[in-house]
């Protein structure tokens, strides 16, 4: 018996409202199920009814708890583990109503919902509600054609147009509650090195991308069309804050002979696009919401530079080696020093453990802090 999770209307399922005429209680819902008649067998019929009312009043619970955005990101999850199991996650149910029109039976259920059981299904399935800020994701995602490869990341100061696939890739997130960054704007200034212009990413070169434009995630991978026929996307995903892959996957699909235009091309990328996002997004919000922090906007003054091309040093090595660091801005210059203000996921004590112990640390420094709060760096043997 089929039933979309999403095929809703007036008279597939309605919240109810407690017949007194007051409102129903968070875990109440009406329903109405369907069975077909066959071969005169009423009780059949109306044990199906009952069942398709019970899947239903679970999935518009769903809905109503969930909202449609989880909902969108977690579907595959919910069909496959928390649906199957309606039964088990109804407290109880009564038919408040029942008819028959021609060869199909209608009942009306009235049923409460077992909460505890829909705790512990949706925690077991990893399901992770969204919230406050959008996860902010950067993609590093090459096209291969003919074994020519392209990117933006070998220019970023070209500030070149989205590809085909970045494109794709920014809809379908962006459809899913996420919030792709626009690197067409402009690159953050730094001094870009060989490694963060090559083809091949390194994870470390994948975060250091992802913390100079202040990501939450980021997503590197390679499109690949071969022989005019065949479509690839291999994406995988970082966090940046907490430094390690969250996730990777791969999918194909090949393209009708003869319609290998540019069109046909871009459509494909969009399949594999959603399909792929489909069972991506999931781990990703699980992940990046699973050792979230508040933000912390950090002051901190460098004292004993000794010149500012010292001080962008310092800059470029917190934007992209310290994890945790959304964003670096000056705030102040004085004659011997320079205030900065840090965006950081964290405190100021995991600030400083992260920064002081990091084995790229550019100069030896002491720390201070004012009576203020302010976090005093005070460089040594600059020289």
């Amino acid at each position: 018996m089929a039933c979309s999770l999403l095929s809703l209307s007036f008279f597939g399922t309605v919240f109810l409202y407690a017949e007194t005429g007051g409102r129903p209680e968070e875990n109440e819902v009406l329903a109405i199920g369907t069975g077909a008649v066959v071969s005169g067998n009423l009780a059949l019929a109306k044990k199906r009814a009952i069942s398709q009312a019970l899947v239903k009043g679970v999935e518009s619970y769903l809905l109503r708890r969930l909202g449609s955005q989880d909902v969108v990101n977690n579907f595959q999850r919910l069909i496959q583990e928390i649906i199957p199991g309606a039964k088990d996650e109804i407290e109880k149910f009564h038919i408040l109503a029942e008819d028959q029109i021609s060869d199909q039976h209608k009942v009306l259920v009235r049923l409460r919902i077992n909460e505890k059981v829909i705790d512990e299904k949706l925690r077991q399935a990893g399901l992770v509600l969204t919230e406050g800020p959008p996860i902010k994701v950067l993609f590093l995602v090459s096209e291969t054609k003919e074994g020519i490869g392209s990117y933006w990341w070998k220019y970023p100061e070209v500030h070149s147009a989205l590809s085909p696939t970045e494109l794709a890739l920014h809809n379908v997130f962006q459809k899913r509650g996420f919030s792709p960054i626009n690197r067409t704007l402009g690159a953050p200034e730094a001094e870009y090195s060989g490694d963060l212009r090559s083809l091949d990413l390194g994870d470390a070169d994948v975060l250091g991308w992802g913390r100079l434009f202040s990501a939450d995630v980021a997503i590197y991978g390679q499109t690949e069309i071969v022989d005019e026929g065949k479509v690839s996307l291999t994406l995988k995903a970082l966090d940046v804050n907490q430094g390690f892959q969250i996730c990777q996957g791969f999918q194909v699909e090949r393209i009708e002979k003869g319609s290998e235009d540019k069109v046909r091309i871009i459509e494909t990328l969009e399949r594999l696009a959603s399909l792929l996002a489909a069972r991506l997004i999931p781990t990703i919000i699980r992940v990046a919401a699973s050792e979230h922090e508040k933000i912390s906007h950090l002051g901190i003054t460098l004292r004993g530079l000794s010149n500012y091309r010292q001080f962008r040093v310092f800059r470029d090595f917190l934007r992209r080696d310290v994890i945790g660091v959304k964003s670096v801005r000056q705030t102040r210059v004085r004659k011997d020093s320079i205030s900065i203000e840090v965006e950081f996921q964290g405190d100021g004590n995991g600030f400083l453990n992260r920064v002081l112990n990091h084995e790229k640390l550019p100069f030896s420094m002491n720390f201070y802090q004012t009576e203020q709060g302010e976090i005093l760096l005070e460089i040594e043997d600059i020289t």
